[in-house]
């Protein structure tokens, strides 16, 4: 455990589509090594986040896009894979694998919160008729509704799909490109302290061992 005044704190920024087992086990660690460090914690836009981190009211932000900024460091952390979700019962279930193209032939749903800039740019070199077939939703509990429901397939980040099976969905990898939804930690420059240091460590330590267990697997 680290020792740190009574009257430090944290206060981290997060933006959309960021929640998973890995920030969970982050702040499950922080919480266990440095109890006395309270957090604060703020569900931030992009935008808002970054700005929030220039205006000094984040100490960090953790969110999916990559911020280049003179006064922000920009620290990738963890890595997921979009993937196919689909009904238990689906025709599809017979491919080990899709491309994007056939993803398209069919109605689909995708929560915009996870930000693919490789997905997007392939999604949108198809015909308009194509990408229409693509239906955005507000969150991924929706997505998964909808998927379970029969009423189409969905794209969204491998290991949310995997822990969701229970809600009656199941998982096809995307074959024709390692579209990666990445994490990243973000801290401004000028302003460093003691906890933000600790606290990017820690994220550090849990992205690599996030690796590790995934090429065992």
């Amino acid at each position: 455990m680290h020792a740190t005044s009574q009257f430090s704190h944290f206060r981290l920024a997060i933006a959309p589509g960021v929640p998973s087992s890995c920030l969970s086990t982050l702040l499950a660690l922080q919480r266990t090594e440095e109890p006395d460090t309270p957090i604060a914690f703020f569900e931030a836009s992009g935008d808002d986040l970054v700005i929030g981190l220039e205006e000094g009211r984040y100490d960090a932000g953790i969110s999916l896009r990559h911020v280049s900024a003179p006064f922000l460091r920009s620290q990738p952390l963890w890595i997921d894979n979009m993937a196919v979700a689909m009904p238990l019962r689906s025709s599809l279930l017979g491919r080990a694998t899709l491309t994007t193209a056939e993803v398209l032939d069919y109605p689909g749903f995708r929560w915009q919160a996870e930000t693919c800039p490789l997905l997007d740019q392939r999604l949108s070199s198809f015909p308009p008729l194509s990408e229409q077939s693509m239906q955005h939703v507000t969150s991924f509990e929706i997505l998964a509704l909808w998927v379970a429901a029969g009423y189409g397939v969905g794209i969204s980040a491998q290991s949310r799909i995997e822990r969701a099976h229970a809600w009656g969905i199941t998982m096809r990898p995307l074959s024709d490109a390692p579209y990666e939804v990445v994490t990243h930690l973000q801290r401004p420059r000028e302003r460093a302290s003691a906890i933000s240091e600790l606290f990017e460590r820690r994220a550090m330590q849990v992205a690599k061992d996030s690796a590790a267990y995934s090429n065992t697997r």
